[in-house]
């Protein structure tokens, strides 16, 4: 896996993916930025719930369970030290699903945070991460 990482101005950058996608990164204009972008820690989260989103709804899939909508609202945690660090991580899903599904559903997302989402496992040798599920 590759990506190219291009200066634009200040702190403006553009991630070019060896899948031929772009993500725009960038400061706050009091850091010298333009906000043209979200912030690389926005980026290294978003990039965690969306492998661990990817498992939990192809392992779903898999086994039948029917899902009508996903969400996941991470919650990340910084400490006051400089640099700041990611010192905890929450992952709120809620899933639209039948009720039934709950405790499937919880095994799912429990398998990929621990076992299958690399970036978490990744992650969670140095930050705490827990989850929750919500079904409606």
């Amino acid at each position: 896996m590759k990506t190219k990482i291009e200066w634009q101005e200040g702190v403006h950058f553009i991630a070019n993916t060896e899948s031929g996608n772009k993500i725009y990164m960038d400061g706050p204009i009091d850091s010298g930025g333009g906000n043209n972008g979200a912030r690389p820690t926005e980026v290294l989260i978003s990039g965690m719930g969306g492998c661990t989103a990817f498992d939990v709804i192809s392992i779903a899939k898999y086994k039948g369970i029917k899902i009508s909508n996903f969400e996941i609202d991470i919650e990340a945690i910084r400490t006051d030290s400089k640099p700041s660090l990611i010192n905890k991580i929450h992952l709120s899903y809620r899933i639209k699903s039948d009720i039934s599904n709950k405790q499937d559903l919880e095994s799912i997302i429990k398998l990929s945070v621990k076992k299958q989402c690399s970036c978490c496992i990744i992650l969670s040798k140095s930050v705490d991460i827990t989850h929750s599920l919500e079904i409606y």
